[in-house]
């Protein structure tokens, strides 16, 4: 356009020279609307968050700045209050509403032991949370730092698009100079100029990948950059880790055996001081178990997680090992000879490499996994994998229950990644989805990770490229989705481009249109791709 100017300048097509300099200022303004939305989508984000917050100290309550509160603080929330930042419920019995997180508009009733977002609205009932994530290391701080990253993370067709329009101008020049040799008409050689364009592409398509970036965070989907909406409305075959992904994550103790030669709160105390500082769901289901049992647990000395297969402390003279059976046949601990849990594990504890017993813990499915699993077949996925490091008695029941035909049991870390590379060189676009530190190599391999952001891990939120807040399967399909129909709006835009071009240049070369009619024509034409991109900004496109 710039250099149609000059050319409108030499020919003295005044009125040319103005329609292009309006041409450049609504590109430069659409340039700036669509960067403004997404700083204002991380504005509008971090507006919520409350300056105030009540901490409990010294039996009395106390109002602080939001931004002093430290993690491990107890802090008080009262009816009609947002949640100040992320925490777990102590005490109280709420509903919560997390539509500002998750985009779920019904509230979630919060007891003690539940997670809590901050910014979150406590819309009923007292509760009183421990601070766990607070400043940087907040949900809402990192979603805004994901948005903002996202940005700047372009698509493989917003890559093309530069690429064409860099092509694209030695070409019209190209034209141009071929046209003004051949009929030595200055003003059909400006028309030329005037009429193609590559602006309206250039904002098109950036326009709508924010667009889908921002209705996804709405509905608790956080896609880190365009580049992966592309990818993911191609992915043909899915692997899902089990627990916490397909299954709730959270475990019940079911039955018990204890050994003869231990006292019930012995037993109970050693996996108390082995699960500790676990993070895996089993762990911290088990450490919360142990509380009715023991009041005070010590720290370990030593402590080693084993990937795949437990924990292992040591705490002065003895070492303690809770893990599966797997593990303990690798050591050469015999276990009971019970038969293993259905659709839960059975997690064995052993003191000094003697075997003390077992604990039975059920996790049961997310109710919307199957729906989703049908729902991604009739996306066309072709292949659903199921990925777990439970036995295969377990894996089994679960992917009977789920309808899933293909799945792994007793996977470790490392065959997870091995079976992935695999699937990899063969199947095309993979999507990896889990939520432990376990699948975070996997998410970071895989074609497209995808975590579970409201119960995973903040390894595996990292290593993801799509974080789902709501933990809701079904979102799954839904991201599918977004990218189809973004690669859809991106492909129509192209197909709007090139047919308005093809016109406009037939239109200069046969005559009928001039320099002016070139210049009004390419302005015309400019809001078609950017009106089709704009249908994003709607919930739904057909």
């Amino acid at each position: 356009n710039v250099f149609a100017l000059c050319i409108s300048f030499i020919a003295g097509e005044i009125q040319s020279a103005a329609f292009i300099v309006v041409m450049l200022a609504f590109a430069d303004l659409l340039e700036w609307h669509t960067s403004r939305r997404t700083h204002n989508a991380v504005e509008e984000l971090l507006k919520l968050k409350p300056e105030r917050a009540t901490r409990e100290q010294n039996d009395a309550l106390v109002e602080i700045p939001a931004d002093e509160v430290r993690a491990g603080d107890i802090l008080v929330v009262v009816p009609g209050a947002r949640v100040p930042v992320d925490g777990v419920v102590v005490f109280g019995d709420a509903l919560v509403n997390e539509s500002s997180m998750t985009g779920e508009s019904l509230p979630v009733r919060k007891i003690i032991g539940d997670s809590v977002f901050g910014l979150t609205l406590n819309e009923t009932g007292v509760l009183k949370i421990r601070a766990t994530r607070v400043g940087k290391d907040s949900t809402i701080e990192q979603m805004a730092t994901l948005i903002r990253k996202a940005a700047g993370n372009k698509s493989h067709s917003e890559k093309l698009a530069d690429t064409f329009a860099l092509y694209f101008l030695p070409f019209v020049i190209a034209l141009g100079a071929v046209v003004y040799v051949v009929t030595r008409n200055i003003s059909m050689t400006a028309a030329i100029f005037l009429v193609s364009c590559a602006d309206d592409m250039a904002v098109a398509i950036p326009l709508a990948v924010t667009a889908s970036l921002g209705n996804a965070a709405r509905r608790g989907l956080i896609i880190k950059g365009g580049e992966w909406l592309d990818t993911i409305s191609r992915v043909k075959t899915i692997v899902l880790d089990k627990t916490g992904t397909l299954t709730y994550g959270s475990f019940s103790v079911g039955a018990v055996h204890i050994e003869t030669e231990v006292t019930e709160k012995e037993f109970w105390r050693a996996i108390a001081i082995a699960e500790k500082f676990s993070q895996h769901s089993i762990g911290r289901a088990l450490f919360n178990e142990t509380a009715k049992f023991i009041k005070i647990v010590p720290d370990p000395d030593e402590f080693k997680v084993i990937e795949g297969g437990g924990a292992w402390v040591r705490i002065e003279s003895d070492t303690i090992m809770v893990g599966n059976k797997n593990y303990f046949s690798s050591v050469g601990i015999s276990v009971s000879s019970e038969n293993e849990a259905t659709l839960g594990v059975i997690v064995h504890v052993a003191i000094n490499k003697k075997y003390i017993g077992y604990v039975q813990l059920a996790d049961l499915p997310r109710p919307e996994a199957r729906a989703s699993i049908i729902a991604l077949r009739k996306l066309g996925v072709e292949r659903i994998i199921m990925f777990t490091g439970d036995n295969e008695n377990v894996a089994n029941s679960v992917a009977k229950a789920l309808g899933i035909e293909e799945y792994r049991a007793s996977m470790k870390p490392e065959d997870k990644l091995r079976e992935l590379e695999m699937l990899a060189c063969k199947h095309g676009p993979i999507a990896m989805v889990g939520d432990g530190i376990n699948d975070a190599p996997a998410l970071a391999r895989a074609h497209i990770g995808i975590a579970m952001g409201k119960g995973g891990t903040a390894v595996a939120v990292e290593a993801a490229d799509i974080v789902i807040l709501s933990d809701d399967l079904s979102r799954l399909p839904e991201a599918i989705e977004v990218g189809r129909r973004t690669m859809g709006v991106i492909r129509s835009d192209t197909v709007i481009w090139a047919a308005s071009n093809f016109i406009g240049f037939g239109l200069v070369l046969t005559g009928v249109a001039g320099p002016v009619l070139a210049a009004a024509y390419n302005f015309a034409t400019d809001f078609f791709p950017l009106l089709n991109s704009a249908r994003l900004f709607q919930k739904k496109v057909s």
